[in-house]
């Protein structure tokens, strides 16, 4: 129940387990594009060509989950510019969220 709170709604109340949230990481980091792609060019070129984005992906969520989650859960930050604005400032934060809507453009014409 969202109860008027923002955190709830975005991140369930901080309550899911460990299963549901590597679900849900795991879901978004497979469509069609990452499957066909990663399929066309293991196919087209090696194994390996095809195997680095998962195998990137995969790292990049143990890494981020070993070294950085709890921080990022402690400090209550539910945006990578949230994590940015409580240790350099507002200033920084809106250049973050800038770059990261950009970012998220073209990796939305990307696809």
């Amino acid at each position: 129940c969202v109860k008027g709170k923002s955190e709830n709604y975005f991140v369930a109340g901080r309550s899911l387990p460990l299963w549901v949230v590597a679900a849900t990481l795991a879901s978004q980091s497979i469509d069609s594009n990452a499957l066909l792609g990663n399929v066309d060019l293991s196919y087209k070129f090696h194994f390996y060509d095809g195997a680095v984005l998962p195998i990137g992906l995969g790292l990049s969520l143990i890494l981020n989950g070993v070294f950085l989650a709890s921080k990022i859960n402690k400090d209550g930050a539910l945006t990578l510019p949230d994590v940015y604005a409580k240790r350099y400032g507002k200033v920084v934060e809106v250049l973050v969220s800038i770059c990261t809507i950009i970012s998220f453009i073209f990796l939305l014409a990307g696809n």
